[in-house]
């Protein structure tokens, strides 16, 4: 509208009003307002607000963000504080980099069961031996008891990585934990006829015992056979 009326700011008005058919004393626009958008257009192509410049990055620079990043590629598992410490920068401009210009995350490392190299190959074939034996045997699950054991920390155990509380100073809120916890070892079985009440490792005075083959076989001789006598169903098969 501006420049169909020769560049005029009037002319801008009165077609703004009549295109949006605001009658003869509707607001429009003012002329610094009409001024500020003709110069952003002509300037940058569009009659938005310009963005501010802001305060230019002193550390968050190209460099500094390739050095992180290569630092990390050669060494992902460690801290802020030392990646820090190895790119010179401090660590809020390391972690605002990890986060925002790497778009990174600190995860968890999972601890899992170590496999040796047959150990895929021996589950497999238990699992197909399991299968033969549900498909020829229609009674098979029936006969199936599953158990282990486990152990259970008598002193308590207290995950600190999720732990916090809240208070206007610090109480030092220490829990403390002998060096080698007490526990006890636990063995139960369970089956489609029932639960074989728990087994506890202990000695006459009450003493965790190792679990071994030779307390094991004596565990069954002496606990699970005469328990299932409990289930009279499984004479009667």
């Amino acid at each position: 509208m501006f420049y169909k009326n020769n560049d005029s700011l009037e002319g801008a008005q009165r077609e703004f009003q009549c295109f949006f058919n605001l009658g003869r004393h509707g607001q429009v626009p003012s002329k610094h307002v009409i001024k500020t958008w003709i110069k952003n257009f002509e300037e940058s192509g569009s009659a938005l607000k310009k963005k501010p410049k802001g305060r230019p990055r002193s550390a968050r620079t190209p460099q500094n963000i390739e050095a992180v990043r290569v630092s990390v590629l050669r060494s992902p598992r460690r801290s802020v504080r030392k990646l820090a410490a190895v790119v010179r920068l401090s660590r809020e401009c390391v972690r605002r980099i990890l986060h925002v210009d790497l778009k990174s995350h600190p995860y968890k490392l999972q601890i899992v069961q170590e496999l040796k190299e047959n150990d895929h190959q021996l589950r497999l074939k238990f699992c197909q031996q399991i299968m033969t034996n549900i498909n020829e045997d229609n009674e098979f699950l029936d006969k199936l008891w599953m158990s282990d054991e486990a152990h259970f920390h008598l002193t308590g155990y207290m995950n600190k990585q999720n732990y916090r509380y809240w208070a206007d100073s610090n109480p030092k809120e220490v829990h403390e934990c002998p060096l080698h916890s007490s526990k006890v070892t636990v063995w139960c079985a369970v089956s489609s006829h029932g639960v074989i009440r728990p087994y506890f490792f202990e000695n006459e005075e009450r003493i965790t015992m190792t679990v071994t083959s030779d307390r094991y076989v004596e565990m069954l001789q002496s606990f699970v056979a005469p328990a299932l006598n409990n289930f009279p169903q499984l004479h009667e098969a």
